[in-house]
């Protein structure tokens, strides 16, 4: 999240060009902060350029904070909860907190951008080329929203784990400019909102002009799901991974070398067959395998992993 800004300073006559700090979010479980905190503190180190939000997703199933307790300052022996507490000694100035709450359905939502309509703002664009974009352009780079969520996985019995789902807004299509000329709409922001989907009134507002009669290409938003570890993706979970363009998911164990339930169950880790059979089952297009076993060395117990991974997936991702 880049909201840098140049502001100008008067210094004895001279002008000096300072910078704003940029912002970056980070999110995961209680204890994160107390976590990032504690090693900046034992570590003597300093945030100089950077304030860095912590986001704690809080009330999961697996979660060690305020669930866990039923307070975030004790738990049942009387001490104070680690994951939840405040240590004013670890506090570092560019570094906040706050907690993110869970949903009805499981799920956390990260960033939720609005529907573009015909009353959207453009964004003032820090890459200052002159065009007016909305908010779901791809040609904004880092300042355009996404759809964020995250859910839970199941990994082992008290150690929380997330997936996460990054999806884009629908992309604008592509105007044939000749027809929407011919039918009275000169290149203007109706262009924009007519790659969104959106009707416009022709210039002399005798008639509307739609996006069928002007669009050569529409795109579907693309979505990306990365899995942390885990032994079994819970339903919310899957939910959010339906038909996902990629998903990345891991193949610590193997079924060939005695990876199956039991195994899965104890170490709290999935095997390549099962990656392959969750990409069939979720309609995902292409499977990224990661977190391999120690096992998993050299070309032929790599090619082991993929073969594996594709029996599962019956040829229905890359």
């Amino acid at each position: 999240n880049d909201n840098r800004r140049l502001i100008g300073v008067e210094t004895g006559g001279e002008d000096l060009i300072m910078m704003e700090k940029p912002t970056l979010e980070i999110y995961g479980p209680p204890g994160l902060y107390n976590y990032i905190g504690m090693v900046l503190s034992l570590s003597c180190s300093k945030m100089n350029y950077l304030n860095v939000k912590v986001i704690e997703l809080v009330g999961g199933k697996e979660e060690r904070g305020f669930s866990s307790s039923g307070s975030s300052g004790s738990n049942q022996r009387g001490r104070r909860n680690v994951f939840t507490s405040h240590y004013p000694e670890i506090q570092t100035p560019l570094l906040t907190r706050k907690f993110l709450e869970q949903n009805d359905d499981r799920t956390w939502i990260i960033d939720a951008p609005e529907p573009v309509t015909a009353d959207t703002p453009v964004v003032d664009s820090k890459n200052r080329d002159g065009f007016a974009r909305l908010p779901n352009d791809t040609n904004l780079g880092t300042e355009r929203r996404l759809h964020i969520k995250a859910a839970e996985l199941d990994h082992l019995s008290g150690v929380q784990t997330f997936g996460y789902v990054v999806e884009e807004q629908p992309p604008p299509g592509t105007i044939d400019k000749d027809k929407a000329v011919a039918l009275g709409v000169k290149p203007s922001r109706k262009y924009g909102l007519l790659k969104c989907g959106i009707s416009v009134p022709n210039d002399d507002g005798t008639g509307e002009v739609h996006p069928s009669q002007v669009l050569s290409n529409v795109f579907r938003p693309r979505k990306f799901s990365l899995l942390a570890d885990h032994r079994m993706v819970p339903p919310p979970m899957a939910r959010l991974c339906t038909n996902s363009d990629i998903v990345v998911h891991e193949a610590t164990l193997s079924k060939k070398l005695g990876g199956g339930t039991e195994r899965i169950k104890a170490r709290g880790h999935q095997n390549a067959y099962n990656a392959g059979r969750f990409a069939q089952i979720s309609g995902c297009k292409v499977l990224a395998l990661n977190h391999f076993g120690g096992t998993a060395f050299g070309e032929s117990l790599m090619t082991d992993v993929l073969t594996e991974a594709r029996d599962g997936n019956g040829g229905a991702s890359e």
